[in-house]
């Protein structure tokens, strides 16, 4: 045994290509073998289990308190931007009583920018809007 500086000499780790491929091997083997044993089992459970029938609810809009109506027939939200949109765009009274209306939301916008309320002839509507 031949020593370097006081230390002896450490081996070299080395693991032969052989044992790798017979350990890889190994575990495809074992996991094959399982996987066919699992599938086997299952197979002849779901042969013992008679068939399920179809739930009445299946098909119905609302199943309890869930909506289920398909994705490409649902527009609900594209209705409620279109009415929200529409509203943004029109005058319209908030409280006639108290004589408060809303106004198209550039208009407010161009308004407000000038540093004005809406009150007053500078808000009533154009000739061709006109309140409801």
């Amino acid at each position: 045994m031949s020593e370097h500086h006081g230390h002896p000499r450490s081996e070299d780790d080395r693991i032969s290509s052989g044992t790798i491929i017979g350990v890889g091997v190994g575990a495809l083997l074992v996991f094959f073998v399982a996987g066919w044993i699992t599938s086997a089992y299952l197979a002849a459970k779901v042969g013992e289990r008679p068939v399920l029938p179809i739930p009445p609810e299946i098909g119905q809009s609302k199943i309890g308190l869930v909506e289920q109506a398909p994705f490409d027939l649902a527009f609900r939200g594209e209705r409620d931007r279109a009415t929200r949109l529409q509203h943004l765009r029109a005058y319209g009274w908030v409280d006639r009583e108290r004589g408060i209306v809303h106004l198209p939301i550039d208009r407010a916008t161009e308004l407000f920018l000038k540093g004005r309320r809406a009150t007053g002839p500078e808000a009533a509507p154009p000739a061709q809007g006109g309140m409801p």
